[in-house]
C-alpha cells in the first residue's frame, strides 16, 4: 500500500496542473495551426507551430514510454524523485511551447489580435514551486 505525504500529494498536484497546461497549450497550438493557415503570408509560422507541436507530442511519448520501462520501486523517495525528474522535464516542454508561441505573436499580428479575444486559463501561480 502507498503511503500519501505531503511530498507525494504536491507532486501530484504539480503533474495535474502541468499535463492540464500542456493539454491545453497542444489544444491552442492546434487552433493557432489552422488560423494562420488561413492567410498564406502567415504559412511559415504555422509550418514552425506544426513542427512545436510534432516536438511536443513526440516528447511526450518518449517521456511516458522511459517512465513505463522504469522498474517499480517500493523505495518512496526514489519514486517521488523519478515523478519530479519528469514534471520537470514536462514544465520545460510548457516553457518551450510558450516560448515559441511568444515569437509567433511578435511575428504575426493577426494570430496576436486572434489570441487576445481569447480567454486563457493559465494558472501561474501553481506553477510557481516548479521552478
Amino acid at each position: 500500500m502507498r503511503t500519501v505525504t505531503f511530498e507525494s500529494l504536491q507532486a501530484d498536484q504539480a503533474w495535474m496542473v502541468v499535463s492540464d497546461q500542456l493539454n491545453q497549450r497542444n489544444t491552442l497550438l492546434s487552433r493557432s495551426i489552422s488560423k494562420l493557415e488561413q492567410q498564406p503570408q502567415t504559412l511559415p509560422i504555422a509550418s514552425r507551430l506544426m513542427t512545436l507541436r510534432y516536438h511536443l507530442r513526440q516528447s511526450l511519448r518518449r517521456l511516458t514510454a522511459e517512465s513505463r520501462k522504469l522498474p517499480a520501486t517500493t523505495d518512496q523517495a526514489d519514486a517521488l524523485n523519478r515523478q519530479w525528474c519528469h514534471i520537470h522535464e514536462l514544465y520545460f516542454l510548457l516553457r518551450q511551447v510558450d516560448a515559441e508561441l511568444i515569437n509567433a505573436r511578435d511575428k504575426s499580428e493577426p494570430l496576436n489580435q486572434w489570441l487576445d479575444t481569447l480567454e486563457l486559463r493559465v494558472y501561474k501561480s501553481a506553477l510557481v514551486h516548479l521552478n
